[in-house]
């Protein structure tokens, strides 16, 4: 989900079914190589609001952004799966 058309149309639908409550997407940073990893390993290209050093885990809801949050607060997660 990079800078692409269809990730555009995906960040809507995620933030459409998230509404107001904020969900954790399957998004860490490692931090040392320094980059946003889905957790299929493909590297995230976009942009990360709220980055710390301690917010290792993105979360969408509330905002139309990605978030950097704590991993362990006790956000529900929206993961994607391929279909069976």
């Amino acid at each position: 989900m990079a800078s692409t058309p269809r990730a555009a149309t995906e960040q809507e639908y995620l933030q459409h079914i998230a509404d107001v409550e904020k969900y954790f997407i399957g998004l860490t940073y490692h931090s040392v190589e320094k980059k946003w990893r889905w957790i299929n390993n493909s590297v995230f290209s976009g942009n990360i609001t709220h980055q710390s050093q301690n917010f290792n885990c993105a979360t969408i809801g509330l905002t139309k952004t990605f978030d950097a949050a704590l991993c362990d607060i006790s956000y529900r997660w929206i993961c994607e799966k391929n279909p069976e």
